[in-house]
């Protein structure tokens, strides 16, 4: 499939005659589909079920809203994704990183706060591209130690990833520990467009 999608893009590409635009769909397709920078982490723990993560203070991209429909989230990710493309003040290509992180809270029942974020690898921790679009902000998240697993498939909407989030709390609970249900992350590791071989985390904040 993704080959598909790449060779008709690359096709479309082609018939505008334009001098440099197969390579830059090319570096494009390449950064969707290809290995990606993570940011680091230390792993604290396993448990039957889940472990524990204890991510360092870094700085990601991140777009936010407060609404209460999650299908805002691909349009977002497309927009961060432009911005790595080098929709920015200096023109900057960043690669992609995986995963995207997604921060979902419940502020009230009509309410729902979401917070995509692309991480910024290492090139770019101590200088951030300077977004162009007004509703990107880059965030430096302070250190996160979450309790998590990861899980396969295809989570193209908000209630598959609070169904995962409902079995991967079950199992926390019943390990002795504490989740909070109406504040946790979805990272997603792979492109909208790959159906096969997902990779999929929810996230929970560890409470001491």
């Amino acid at each position: 499939m993704k080959w598909f999608v790449a060779f008709a893009v690359l096709l479309a590409a082609a018939a505008t005659a334009q001098a440099g635009v197969i390579g830059d769909i090319t570096r494009k397709i390449s950064s969707l589909y290809g290995s990606h920078e993570e940011p680091p982490y230390e792993l604290v723990r396993e448990e039957s079920g889940y472990e524990e993560r204890k991510y360092p203070e870094k700085k990601w991209a991140c777009i936010k809203t407060v609404n209460n429909n999650a299908n805002i989230m691909e349009p977002f990710f497309w927009r961060l994704f432009k911005y790595f493309s080098g929709h920015n003040k200096e023109g900057t290509y960043v690669y992609m990183t995986a995963p995207v992180t997604t921060e979902y809270r419940v502020i009230e029942a009509a309410n729902k706060e979401y917070t995509m974020c692309f991480y910024l690898g290492e090139e770019f921790q101590s200088n951030p591209p300077t977004p162009v679009d007004q509703d990107i902000f880059i965030q430096n998240r302070r250190e996160l130690v979450v309790l998590t697993r990861t899980v396969g498939g295809y989570f193209g909407s908000e209630e598959h990833w609070l169904e995962e989030a409902g079995k991967l709390a079950a199992i926390i609970v019943s390990n002795g520990e504490h989740v909070a249900l109406d504040h946790q992350y979805w990272a997603g590791y792979d492109a909208p467009l790959k159906f096969w071989g997902r990779r999929n985390e929810v996230w929970f904040l560890k409470y001491s």
